[in-house]
């Protein structure tokens, strides 16, 4: 299949009469990303092939037209019945990301959706096919700090210890024992034999230490929660010691983090390959889709699942005709397909930036927006998955805030501000587009001259524009299954607004806080001390917690196993199949590769 082609013919398609389209051959140039030169060209090898008849238009600048041949809408069907029959995937992910009818992909509307979801090959081994609403960021432990890629990496990798959530306390893992001297500056691990990575060498100390010094670097995310690391000592294959420069009780629960992948000594580390430990190896990655199948070595129970794929698709009203395991969407096709929701997944929130300077960096100024922004209000906007209205971090601790726009004004005058443009930061998340634009909408009836700034989450996360572009940014944050940590996390982590948008003056007092949170044993104890924090944060209005959004997620009847991973996502590892899956895969999926160079990037 010809992508440009139908690129062309999708976006041209609502102004094309019949079979004849006017055009401006600039307009084509953009839609390829091309030049002008290069469209022409592609246009009159489109003809050559006797796909269009190209008319240029005579001179510069003066409207050119296309005759077709043939409807679009039979030709994309032409296309998904030949991809149907190929399983070819990333055609049919292709057409359905196009601005075209819905309606055209009705008749075999229950073929495609029985392309993605639960599938069999004739070997019986079970694969999970799912899509991803935007481009996966990083895989990098040392930087990674997004939910949906700190998921995959636990389904990947192991950590030294984890965490276990329903009874709040730390559990074995790679290292089946631990010791710790009373001051809490001494620990010992030891670790067990026969841990495979995925390139067959087996685990021993060295690779620990390896992890551990990697995760030290000033550049890594896990830096503030190891720069205490005074020493590191392996005694032998399979003990390991750490000596602390101070107290740090917390200092084993940064240990169970996704970012605590224990990876191997011997290899370079690449993101696209991925060697490690865990119950899934990384069978192939590029743009299109990351793919996931089962370690056969893995020390504890091998998966049921064989395979899990994850296809991107950013675009399209049309995805809505497909289940999706891990991304939140309105899917109501298949009755077979069950919605998962969670209530109180994380928290959405407004962070300000304390570096620039102006009327919006000013006390009144930032307390006029947290009055300008009535949650209770939002949630009646039916935005998609709203949840429960914010007043802290966590859920259970929130109360309804008390919201005063009669005193908006006063505190615009207040702040000096003359009506200038306020840059306002949001990810191009279709909710948060929404929500940023209702909210934009509110600032008008008060004066406020919001100017959206929309970006991706690689930039919101892994680059400067939120600091160097943005005069306050909205986001999202869904922590870890423990508590405590993902809080600190939230707070300390680099690649998170707070530390990317507060000054060193308040990153000061900040640090003095959660240094006494962190050192605190009493858990009552701590737990006030949270709550203290929070109310500093939001006093201040340095933060503004939104809301807490709910998740959900379509599941098959048949998926079973589900028990959920600790950044909210079911564990892969722990899926099974009741019965037949919908569909037959034709070859066995390992077999489909033999004789193929698999399609990967390699580059980072």
């Amino acid at each position: 299949m010809d992508k440009d082609y139908f690129t062309m013919r999708a976006h041209l398609y609502n102004i094309t009469t019949d079979l004849e389209v006017s055009f401006k051959l600039n307009d084509v140039a953009n839609i390829w990303f091309c030049t002008t030169k290069n469209a022409k060209r592609k246009l009159q090898q489109y003809q050559v092939k006797k796909m269009l008849t190209y008319l240029p238009g005579l001179g510069r600048g003066n409207v050119s037209r296309i005759i077709f041949p043939k409807q679009l809408e039979l030709e994309v069907l032409d296309v998904l019945e030949q991809s149907l029959d190929e399983d070819a995937f990333s055609d049919i992910l292709f057409l359905l990301q196009l601005p075209i009818p819905k309606s055209w992909f009705t008749s075999i509307s229950t073929e495609i959706q029985q392309m993605f979801g639960l599938q069999v090959t004739e070997n019986q081994q079970e694969v999970l096919r799912s899509i991803v609403r935007r481009k996966l960021t990083t895989l990098d432990p040392l930087q990674t700090s997004v939910s949906m890629e700190a998921f995959l990496i636990t389904q990947i990798s192991d950590s030294l210890v984890k965490y276990d959530e329903e009874k709040k306390k730390i559990i074995p893992h790679i290292a089946h024992h631990w010791k710790v001297s009373d001051d809490f500056t001494e620990w010992t691990f030891y670790l067990r034999k026969s841990v495979l990575f995925h390139h067959g060498r087996m685990l021993d100390s060295e690779d620990v230490k390896y992890t551990l010094m990697r995760s030290m670097q000033t550049e890594s995310v896990s830096f503030w929660q190891l720069q205490d690391i005074q020493s590191i000592h392996c005694p032998n294959k399979f003990t390991i010691s750490i000596q602390l420069k101070k107290t740090d009780p917390f200092f084993i629960r940064y240990l169970c983090t996704a970012n605590m992948a224990i990876l191997p000594r011997d290899i370079i580390f690449d993101e696209y390959t991925w060697i490690s430990t865990g119950p899934f190896r990384v069978a192939e990655r590029n743009d299109e889709r990351l793919v996931l199948e089962a370690f056969d070595g893995y020390f504890l129970e091998r998966p049921i699942l064989d395979r899990v794929e994850f296809w991107t698709a950013q675009t399209g009203n049309n995805l809505k005709t497909i289940p999706m395991q891990f991304t939140s969407v309105d899917y109501e096709e298949n009755p077979a397909y069950v919605e998962r929701r969670k209530p109180g997944v994380g928290v959405n929130f407004i962070c300000f930036n304390t570096y620039r300077n102006g009327a919006p960096q000013h006390p009144a100024f930032r307390e006029a927006i947290y009055h300008l922004i009535d949650c209770q209000k939002a949630s009646e906007q039916h935005f998609e998955n709203y949840g429960t209205v914010a007043s802290n971090y966590y859920p259970e601790k929130s109360l309804p805030p008390k919201k005063h726009p009669e005193k908006i004004a006063t505190l615009l005058k207040k702040a000096n501000y003359q009506g200038e443009k306020v840059i306002f930061g949001t990810t191009q998340h279709p909710t948060a587009v929404k929500e940023s634009k209702w909210i934009q909408e509110q600032a008008v009836e008060f004066g406020i001259n919001l100017e959206r700034k929309i970006i991706t989450h690689q930039e919101a996360s892994y680059s400067n524009v939120p600091a160097k572009e943005t005069d306050f940014m909205m986001m999202g944050e869904i922590p870890a299954s423990d508590d405590e940590m993902a809080y600190l996390d939230f707070l300390n982590n680099p690649y998170l607004l707070p530390q990317q948008l507060f000054n060193q003056a308040i990153i000061k007092e900040l640090t003095e806080k959660l240094d006494a949170f962190k050192t605190e044993k009493d858990a009552s104890k701590r737990d006030a001390l949270q709550t203290s924090i929070d109310s500093w944060l939001t006093e201040n209005h340095y933060l503004i917690y939104l809301h807490h959004p709910e998740k959900s997620q379509s599941l098959h009847s048949m998926i079973k196993g589900i028990a959920e991973n600790p950044y909210g996502y079911f564990d892969l590892s722990k899926v099974w199949i009741e019965i037949s899956p919908l569909k037959t895969l034709k070859p066995d999926y390992r077999q489909s590769h033999r004789g193929k160079a698999p399609h990967t990037i390699t580059q980072k």
